[in-house]
């Protein structure tokens, strides 16, 4: 059995684990967890949805068997796909607490004029959490793994311009309790580890997240206000370029009442200074040291704040974050991006969409690297719909991306590119008891 002891300290990160050599990597964030039926949520940008008012018992469970075909171009290239999806889903709040159970696997073949490929994932996860803070679980585990996964038209520079797979697990642990109006929480942890490979590239990183402490302050009928201190995120990254990077946030507000919006902020910093150390506890190898080799000491503020508010029928969300990491080909990479989000319902079952990205994106690859930087930015249109008993999504967008095309070349500078797609799904078999 595998066990992870992590211990995060101002300046060094250390990780115990049983298998140093098991593959790991970027973790994921909490999914978000749709509010059960009968309970009061809202939600604010870039947050899981908050269940302010849980009533004593709801169970909601679903299973189903979806089927899809489509079309999608990129560039000059189009390909068809045909696709499938099965799912199962149990969420049950009971007093105080919310269970949650999801697995999902899928499969699609696409095809065109740069050949037949193909796409599978598999997704699992499982919390026990406080029904007033769903992404800060008491206990919870994720594992994931997809194949032939393609880079977005808005991703950051990251993987080569190219398909690419990616596989992971990890658990996550916290202390919460309630008193009164107020859920406080200390020392919660999502450690983990991902592997992700693209041709001859692989990175491996292990991830420790912890929020040190967090003060949630529950209102009737509005999202649970909360305040964060020592919010971090860590990756140790190995694979072409060594390096640990710790995303902090000294303090960090979300639920904030703005009158006729929702809004977060955070203030904290970015460090590539910190070491993270591995322990296999089950021989007598000394303890392995991942810290950053090669790449210049980056010391730098970052920020991450959203507002969520309606203009009439349109919900709009808008944000602005600096983010740190290290790219699978090995740079040190700064990230600053501002985008914004728009949904108007036109009728039951018909949703149109906008949504629109700017970013400044500098890199360094290594110590005596000067660096380089580029400014990506591009907008989506897309349209939601349900026919009988079909879901069709349809979009289209233009944007100067590193991923304008997939050709396999390496995400070096940006270029002007145009998507579009439309999906067609139907549900061939769904229970819900």
């Amino acid at each position: 059995m595998r066990i992870l002891v992590a211990t995060f300290l101002l300046g060094s990160t250390t990780l115990a684990a049983a298998d140093p050599d098991a593959p790991a990597a970027i973790s994921e964030p909490a999914t978000p967890v749709e509010p059960d039926p009968g309970t009061t949520a809202t939600s604010a940008p870039g947050e899981t949805p908050v269940l302010a008012s849980p009533i004593p018992s709801v169970i909601d469970q679903s299973a189903g068997i979806t089927a899809g075909a489509g079309a999608e171009q990129i560039g000059r290239d189009a390909n068809g796909s045909v696709s499938g999806e099965a799912h199962a889903v149990y969420h049950e709040t009971r007093e105080r607490y919310l269970s949650t159970f999801e697995a999902k696997a899928g499969a699609t073949l696409r095809s065109g004029s740069s050949g037949t490929d193909g796409a599978a994932n598999v997704d699992g996860r499982f919390t026990l959490a406080h029904a007033a803070v769903p992404d800060r679980p008491i206990v919870g585990g994720w594992a994931s793994a997809e194949l032939g996964a393609r880079p977005t038209l808005d991703a950051r520079r990251d993987v080569a311009r190219a398909v690419f797979a990616d596989a992971g697990a990890g658990f996550q642990l916290g202390l919460a309790g309630q008193d009164g109006d107020r859920v406080r929480g200390v020392a919660y942890a999502n450690i983990g580890g991902t592997l992700q490979a693209q041709s001859d590239a692989t990175r491996a990183t292990y991830t420790f997240d912890l929020d040190l402490y967090y003060s949630c302050r529950l209102r009737p009928d509005a999202r649970a206000r909360c305040l964060h201190i020592l919010d971090t995120y860590s990756l140790g990254v190995s694979g072409k370029t060594q390096a640990v990077v710790t995303n902090m946030y000294f303090v960090r507000w979300t639920g904030l009442d703005l009158g006729r919006a929702w809004g977060d902020v955070g203030i904290g910093g970015i460090t590539n200074g910190t070491k993270l150390s591995i322990d296999n506890t089950n021989d007598t190898k000394p303890p392995t040291t991942v810290q950053t080799e090669d790449l210049p000491r980056i010391d730098v503020l970052s920020w991450n704040a959203g507002i969520a508010t309606m203009f009439g029928p349109v919900e709009v969300e808008a944000r602005t974050q600096r983010t740190g990491y290290v790219s699978l080909d090995g740079d040190m990479s700064i990230e600053d991006r501002a985008s914004v989000t728009a949904a108007l319902p036109l009728a039951a079952h018909t949703k149109l969409g906008a949504s629109g990205f700017a970013a400044r994106t500098q890199w360094w690859t290594s110590k005596t690297d000067p660096g380089s930087h580029a400014n990506t930015g591009g907008a989506e249109l897309a349209l939601d719909t349900r026919l009988h008993d079909f879901d069709v999504h349809a979009g289209a967008g233009v944007a100067r991306s590193f991923y304008a095309v997939l050709d396999g070349g390496a995400a070096d500078r940006p270029a002007l590119g145009f998507r579009s797609a439309i999906d067609v799904r139907h549900s061939i078999k769904n229970w819900v008891p």
